[in-house]
């Protein structure tokens, strides 16, 4: 048992890493992320293994105990769990730091690092999945065309025209101090920025410009 020496080989790893994607440049320098290290991982996660065994036969071999374990056997235990807690936020550290990498790499068009080799099967599953959850969301919410053409994506400064998909009690105040009520199934024309969070809960659905065509925009104006 190497008492978390494999996890800590990791975070030196991910630290390299880490420190590689922050130097400063004259040159944008595009995002990197090294090879998946399948090896350290599983060594990792076979010292986890033996570090459980090691405590679980220390515990039933004094289970016929009635009191708290034997003195002398207390700091092994403390120690084994030690190991544990150390290789599992290791583990964590590692991947959650990788996929991280993954998603901001998709937000400034790193395209090549998606397609890298270096990722393994299942960051490669992630970052397809990641992408077609942007995708969804982009479609369903009518916001963009595109949502990783800015950081701050370019939203609608104007009216824009809305159905309420779900009632609300009584009268709302929105953001420019316009009274509305929201009953279900009626059709809104109101501000964007007073309408963008009813958009964002479900509350409302913004009609594309197909639907607006065939719609009043003064059927439900603010008061």
């Amino acid at each position: 048992m190497k008492y978390g020496n494999y996890g800590r080989d990791l975070i030196l790893e991910l630290k390299r890493s880490q420190q590689q994607n922050q130097q400063p440049s004259s040159t944008e320098e595009p995002i990197t992320l090294p090879a998946y290290n399948d090896r350290l991982v599983r060594n990792c996660l076979q010292d986890l293994q033996l570090h459980v065994q090691a405590l679980q036969d220390q515990v039933e071999a004094n289970a016929s105990l009635t009191e708290k374990p034997p003195t002398a056997v207390r700091p092994s235990i403390l120690l084994q769990k030690a190991a544990i807690s150390r290789n599992k936020r290791c583990l964590l550290a590692y991947h959650q730091s990788r996929l991280s990498t993954i998603t901001r790499a998709y937000w400034e068009s790193a395209d090549d690092l998606l397609s890298s080799p270096n990722l393994s099967p299942a960051e490669q599953e992630f970052a397809t999945d990641y992408e077609r959850l942007v995708q969804n969301y982009t479609m369903a919410s009518g916001l963009s065309d595109d949502l990783r053409a800015s950081r701050h994506p370019t939203q609608p400064v104007d009216k824009v025209l809305v159905r309420v998909l779900q009632g609300t009690e009584g009268p709302i105040v929105l953001e420019s101090g316009a009274t509305v009520d929201f009953i279900e199934g009626a059709v809104h024309y109101l501000l964007f920025t007073d309408v963008e969070p009813f958009i964002r809960d479900g509350t409302l659905e913004r009609l594309t410009a197909e639907e607006d065509g065939n719609q009043n925009p003064l059927s439900g104006a603010a008061t």
